[in-house]
């Protein structure tokens, strides 16, 4: 009778301490919200690279933990290449200026651009004529893109354009996907990069210290950072990937200090419906240049002629006697994912998912007040893939004195980056203190837990910015609609205020939620 009364005990105690441990975790997440004031954030680390620069915000910041995100800052130069990596959480990224291409190296997906073999008449040779290069799909994105980067999935980005490349990246590292600890985290295949979040490794050494000495040496090499393959040895790395010595040194990249943006001398030359076509064109253009007699003679082939920035300005004009023989480029063709749609689930799998949207275009806008502004929404039903990430994200300009009238986010947190102008905002917490009231100006970041109530209106230039949210559908909810809802009698006795006064209060102003003044 004794031994399962015994075991039944030791269930219960081993119950109990598994609720004891969870409900400790999950105290400690609800206290990091527990802020009497918030600030607007900087950056406050920087790795200039070969190629650009990566600015990142301290994640230790109590408003980021609250949040459980950080944010990073990435200006790639022209011809800017970021080295692949991968991180263990999603990221969403807002381009903010200029233009590139992104590609992603998904596992278990085929490459699906490749160069077509050529045929070789020596047998000998025939072989390694035939190794063309091959890759999977390549995106292109412009000023305004959001893209979203899968949790572990290595990707790159190149700018392809003549002015910067500016791109904001939320790490939300508190994501269900992240099975190690909110500490942010790059993992780069190539390269020696620095480290981008250094109060990381500050509090890794903090732990590591009460282990003894010994540890000093791991501690400076981690200080150092490096890539993944920096951390084998070039001979196991010459036997795993079949090659020699001296490629697999420089896989290590031990001496390389370019860090984490190289620039790519000449451009970057690679498999793509977009870059191609304009490579045919140019070869088309050519080739018909030559066939036709003209004079003056033709341009040499040494350098540019002097007249040959007149013939580039009529090129990129449409010609009526020669009509586009091929397609409209896909991404020109590509259908916007829409939550209205049926689906199947076999239409968009990992290998072919949307993993980018224009959210800063003022035609696809949701709300607009032609003396406020405007205000975009991007979430899992305009863009499916962010059901699986959890994270969603709007878009609000407002004009000269424009209001964004006081509203709350019912289920999550929200992140604010000024990109454009300067203007004042308000955030109010549960007893009814103003935490944050204020200039946010261009480059700052504010968070704004749930629930809490915020309010923004542009200053003398405007007010640009994106705001980050950690839910793949967050709801935002407006007091006005609030009190259109409310029966006028609760109103008027909730507030004390006459019939009159509450049907001003209903329906006098603007309906929506940006107002003018």
């Amino acid at each position: 009778m004794g031994k399962p009364f015994f075991t039944l005990s030791l269930s219960s105690l081993c119950l109990l301490l598994l609720s004891s441990a969870c409900f400790a975790i999950t105290s400690s997440k609800f206290n990091e919200c527990q802020l009497n004031n918030l600030n607007a954030l900087e950056p406050d680390h920087r790795v200039e690279s070969e190629g650009g620069l990566i600015e990142t915000w301290n994640s230790q910041h109590p408003e980021l933990q609250c949040a459980g995100v950080t944010v990073s800052k990435r200006t790639l130069n022209r011809n800017g290449l970021h080295l692949p990596s991968y991180s263990p959480y999603p990221q969403m990224i807002i381009v903010v200026q200029g233009k590139g291409a992104i590609g992603f190296a998904f596992p278990g997906c085929p490459e699906t651009f490749e160069k077509p073999q050529q045929q070789s008449s020596r047998r000998g040779s025939r072989s390694q004529q035939q190794l063309q290069d091959s890759h999977q799909k390549i995106r292109h994105f412009n000023e305004g893109d959001v893209l979203v980067i899968p949790p572990g999935v290595p990707y790159w980005t190149y700018n392809t354009g003549d002015e910067p490349v500016v791109a904001i990246s939320l790490l939300d590292t508190s994501n269900f996907n992240n099975q190690l600890d909110q500490n942010p985290r790059v993992f780069y295949l190539a390269g020696n990069p620095d480290i981008e979040h250094p109060e990381t490794m500050q509090q890794q050494q903090q732990q590591k210290s009460h282990g003894g000495r010994k540890q000093g040496q791991h501690q400076q090499q981690e200080e150092e950072g490096g890539s993944v393959l920096s951390g084998f040895s070039k001979h196991f790395l010459a036997q795993s990937f079949n090659t020699n010595e001296d490629t697999a040194e420089k896989l290590r990249s031990p001496d390389d200090e370019r860090k984490q943006i190289v620039t790519v001398e000449g451009g970057l030359s690679v498999i793509s419906p977009k870059w191609q076509e304009q490579e045919d064109e140019d070869e088309d253009e050519d080739e018909e240049y030559e066939q036709t007699p003209s004079y003056p003679p033709r341009r040499p082939s040494h350098g540019k002629h002097e007249d040959d920035e007149d013939e580039d300005e009529e090129e990129d004009q449409p010609r009526p006697d020669h009509p586009p023989q091929r397609p409209s480029r896909p991404e020109q063709q590509e259908p916007r994912g829409r939550g209205c749609q049926t689906r199947n689930g076999v239409e968009e799998n990992i290998c072919t998912m949307k993993l980018h949207e224009n959210i800063a275009r003022p035609s696809r806008a949701d709300f607009y007040n032609p003396k406020a502004g405007r205000i975009s929404t991007l979430n899992s039903l305009t863009l499916p893939a962010l059901r699986q990430f959890g994270l969603s994200a709007q878009y609000v300009v407002l004009y000269r004195n424009g209001i964004y009238s006081p509203h709350w986010n019912l289920n999550a947190n929200s992140v604010i980056y000024v990109t454009r102008g300067k203007g004042r905002v308000r955030v109010v917490n549960c007893q009814g203190n103003a935490v944050f009231d204020g200039e946010l100006r261009r480059g700052q970041l504010l968070v704004v837990p749930q629930n809490f109530v915020v309010a923004e209106q542009g200053g003398e230039q405007g007010l640009e910015y994106v705001v980050f949210k950690t839910h793949h559908n967050a709801v935002s909810s407006y007091i006005k609609d609030v009190f259109r809802a409310i029966p006028s009698e609760v109103l008027s006795n909730s507030y004390n205020l006459g019939q009159s006064q509450v049907r001003q209060l209903k329906y006098q102003g603007n309906s929506g939620p940006l107002v003018n003044p």
